[in-house]
């Protein structure tokens, strides 16, 4: 009975492979896969016992055990001899053991979090398209924008934006019906009427920090974590309705230090399923818990005063669409509002704040330019002092430095994430089998000899009096493009030029003695957005 019941458990194994695993996507439930297996060796142990009425129940379940050994046995040897010789990615070039699992690829950068360092090094050995798991592919060409981000796409949104199901942000979902629906509620909050309702509000926090640095009277102050106080203040007042004061604190609040945690299992790049394994498992991800509570609370307590304040903000159109829900609509439809109020933390906060340090520390590295900077914004400050946006909107060097800085420091470093169709795609001349996880790796793209001109050198010019330098329009998306655009794309820039503006004609900038930026270049920390290394720059205030 012994050899005939072990070949049965191996071809079962190998059928389950080839009939389930092979085809389609597994990563929603793993933890009942861990049950299944439980309950076969449950249920293999006592029908032996019923079989076998003198055996033991240790040796009933030693042999339950050894039976289901095999069978797992027969489904990863029909995985590695797939992944081995047949998958269809092993064309590309990639580390051997990227075919058999993409742990490797968490081996490779999770002791430093620096996705983006890593994958830029193999692009630079291996070419455009480097093998990052046994279905996972990072693109390096800039045909890959279009064919994946493009509205006219037949790309879909990665299984990585489910790890929260069944509660989904405008970020997360993968359905274009409920992308589009979401979106048509979030529109009204960036529309221009709700822009220039925001001016004055940002307004008031680029005068506490300008207020902040001048007590430095030019020493040095490490303006990755400032702008990030920053960042928070305004994000908080213009999502919320009110500060968090850390501007007027001159501390990080402790949500920041939770937001930068709890980012960490995107830094390891997981799996899809192991992310989710981790999700329901009790105690894991403390830190992110503890951050998603945070931002609940602050929409639930934003959601308390819906109708009572003068200025709309950005939730109160979220709010006023929860509001018109059934209540039983209104209890699906509550987890998804909170990850919405994570969005607008993360995306609100973290990717404005890296692109303003990244822009300072080309302003303080590059020779002349801060003086520039400052012909071209000083006859937009008006008579009161003050300088309106609709003043910078047409600031070529501005705009130029800010989309440089961009380009090389994109804030979203190692990309998005997409799925190619069942038929597949080609980007350029180079054909993607189908179902294929593609990464396009916004910084390698960036800083490509055949995308543009002198890649690795900051010139603003490149996006105003010299488009020669740029060979490849399609390289530059750090908003990405299509439906799933970055919505918020106008407020940033807003911001950024805002702040920029009243920093440059308020202050002399220089980099502190010592620095040189190459411990923000160096330390910085990947977490699908970044965890900036500290830049100290020296602002005094000029006479």
């Amino acid at each position: 009975m012994h050899p005939f019941a072990f070949l049965v458990a191996a071809s079962l194994g190998v059928a389950t492979h080839v009939f389930h695993f092979h085809e389609g996507e597994h990563h929603l439930h793993p933890q009942r896969y861990i049950q299944v297996v439980l309950l076969l060796f449950l249920s293999g142990a006592a029908y032996i016992k019923y079989l076998e009425p003198c055996i033991a129940i240790t040796a009933a379940a030693l042999f339950s055990v050894k039976l289901l050994s095999i069978y797992l046995s027969g489904i990863y040897l029909s995985l590695v001899i797939y992944r081995l010789f047949f998958n269809p990615l092993n064309k590309f070039p990639g580390h051997f053991l990227a075919r058999l699992t993409a742990f490797h690829h968490v081996f490779q950068v999770a002791p430093k979090k620096d996705m983006y360092r890593k994958l830029y090094d193999s692009h630079q050995r291996l070419g455009n398209f480097v093998r990052t798991g046994p279905n996972d592919l990072s693109v390096a060409d800039a045909d890959v924008v279009r064919v994946a981000f493009a509205p006219q796409s037949v790309c879909t949104k990665a299984p990585w934006y489910s790890i929260e199901l069944p509660a989904y942000s405008l970020h997360t979902t993968r359905s274009h019906t409920q992308h589009n629906k979401r979106r048509r509620i979030w529109s009204p909050a960036f529309s221009d009427k709700a822009l220039r309702s925001y001016e004055q509000r940002v307004l008031k926090y680029n005068k506490i920090l300008i207020d902040q640095l001048a007590t430095f009277s030019g020493k040095p102050v490490d303006m990755s974590k400032w702008f990030s106080l920053w960042s928070f203040d305004v994000m908080g007042d213009l999502a919320f309705g009110r500060s968090f004061n850390m501007l007027n604190s001159a501390d990080g609040h402790w949500a920041i230090k939770l937001l930068n945690e709890g980012q960490d299992m995107v830094g390891f790049a997981f799996p899809t399923w192991f992310t989710r394994l981790l999700w329901h498992t009790p105690g894991a991800q403390a830190s992110y818990r503890r951050f998603m509570k945070f931002c609940a609370e602050r929409i639930e307590e934003r959601m308390a005063v819906q109708g009572k304040q003068l200025d709309p903000d950005i939730t109160h159109y979220l709010i006023e669409d929860f509001n018109a829900q059934s209540k039983e609509e209104q209890k699906r439809a509550l987890h998804s509002l909170h990850l919405d109020s994570r969005l607008i933390i993360v995306a609100g906060s973290d990717t404005t704040a890296a692109t303003l340090t990244y822009m300072f520390y080309h302003i303080a590295a590059e020779n002349g330019l801060l003086s520039r900077l400052r012909q071209e914004v000083e006859p937009a400050i008006g008579s009161d002092g003050t300088i309106e946006h609709k003043a910078l909107q047409a600031s070529t060097l501005l705009n130029g430095c800010i989309n440089e800085t961009l380009r090389l420091h994109p804030p979203v470093p190692s990309g998005l994430y997409r799925k190619t169709p069942p038929e597949g795609v080609y980007v350029g001349k180079e054909f993607i089998p189908g179902n294929t996880v593609i990464q396009a790796h916004l910084y390698s793209i960036g800083h490509s000899e055949s995308h543009f001109v002198q890649a690795d050198a900051f010139i603003p010019e490149r996006f105003s009096s010299r488009p020669e330098l740029i060979k490849h329009k399609d390289a530059f998306a750090p908003f990405s493009m299509g439906p799933y655009g970055c919505i918020g794309k106008a407020l940033a820039y807003m911001e950024i030029r805002m702040l920029t503006a009243y920093l440059i004609t308020e202050f002399d900038i220089s980099f502190a003695p010592g620095e040189d930026g190459r411990d923000l270049l160096s330390k910085t920390v990947d977490h699908f957005t970044v965890s900036l290394g500290p830049l100290n720059l020296c602002f005094a205030r000029r006479r």
